[in-house]
């Protein structure tokens, strides 16, 4: 058979329009020795209706075969228009329990049971056991207070559990032993803990304030992101990033106004040392910032002034001409953190002043 082979449907239940009197509802026990030629459940019709009328047989009746038809292809239209059918007690009786396999619709119409066992007849929506929910549509909400709450398994059958209440203490939120999958949202208030658990089992707290993915496997409770979560930087639940987190994602330090490592700094804060620092005399930049060194000296009759850095050359005046008089030289330069640094002058030094 192929999926193009799909029959027609069927429209109208056999005998749909037919009267009352026209439509026998089929009895279950046989109605031998009862009503003669009636058909039963039990008996389909009975031996009498297959005997001639000379030899005392009787004619079935026209009903029972419409009741037959009229049965088959009610329960026939409504499958082929999508529905399922609920738990019945009394049918599960006369058929000795469900298969293994079964499927169900819940008697709130949300989703479907399907059957873990064989000959199964607990009733899966007041918990029973041998039942496990699927595609169950919607949320439930569950009040916490001060003790815990064991959900009953129409209660976890949905996908989303909201948490209300106030704490008084921490709780635990017992979930059955399915091997499902749920989103907890806690909007509870109170500074105490939620914990999703198995009765038996291990289990996750859910964060307040926050929805988190978790999922049961028939014996514990996890994040549904537990190996993410438990591999960023050792944390689980819900992670605020810090600058280690941003650093080592990076593999560097970003610039920051407020820590700028490994970014050039620069000093803020003229500091005068005239007087203190002399010329011809080496120092070293231990301030780990670039600082600015400014130099004033007198040309002293065709003077010269300079600035040397780690031995280089870096800044230099020179007078062209005998007698400058009252002339003096402004020098200037940035010396980086580490390095060593000094001034040389012909003439005495007038001023000096660092940018630090």
């Amino acid at each position: 058979m192929q999926s193009s082979n799909i029959p027609s449907k069927i429209p109208l239940p056999f005998a749909n329009a037919a009267g009352g009197s026209y439509i026998n509802t089929i009895p279950t026990a046989s109605q031998i020795g009862i009503t003669n030629g009636k058909a039963s459940l039990a008996d389909g019709f009975p031996p009498l209706t297959f005997s001639p009328l000379s030899a005392g047989g009787v004619p079935p009746f026209g009903a029972d075969f419409n009741g037959i038809l009229n049965e088959i292809t009610t329960i026939q239209q409504w499958q082929e228009a999508g529905g399922f059918f609920p738990y019945d007690s009394t049918f599960s009786t006369t058929i000795g329990g469900y298969p293994l396999g079964a499927i169900l619709q819940s008697s709130t119409h949300a989703g479907f049971w399907i059957s873990t066992v064989e000959n199964n007849t607990t009733n899966p929506d007041t918990g029973g056991a041998g039942w496990v929910p699927d595609a169950f549509y919607g949320t439930q909400s569950v009040a916490l207070s001060g003790t815990s709450v064991t959900l009953t398994n129409l209660q976890a059958a949905y996908p989303i559990i909201q948490l209300t209440g106030t704490l008084t203490q921490n709780c635990n939120l017992i979930l059955p032993n399915f091997a499902g999958k749920w989103i907890l949202i806690n909007n509870t208030t109170g500074a105490y803990t939620v914990q999703a658990k198995t009765s038996a089992g291990t289990g996750v707290n859910i964060v307040q304030g926050y929805s988190t993915s978790v999922y049961g496997d028939t014996v514990n409770i996890y994040f549904a992101n537990s190996a993410a979560v438990t591999s960023f930087n050792s944390r689980t639940g819900t992670i605020t990033l810090n600058a280690t987190d941003v650093t080592s994602a990076l593999g560097y330090t970003p610039y920051n106004a407020t820590n700028p490592a490994g970014y050039p700094v620069f000093g803020s804060t003229w500091t005068n040392y005239t007087g203190t620092k002399t010329s011809f005399t080496t120092y070293t930049n231990t301030t780990g910032k670039f600082i600015q060194a400014f130099c004033n000296s007198g040309c002293n009759g065709g003077g010269n002034g300079s600035i040397w850095i780690n031995g280089n050359l870096v800044a230099n005046w020179a007078a062209q001409f005998n007698g400058c008089g009252g002339y003096s030289c402004n020098m200037a330069a940035i010396i980086p953190p580490g390095a060593t640094y000094y001034i040389s002058s012909s003439g005495s030094v007038n001023s000096w002043w660092e940018l630090v």
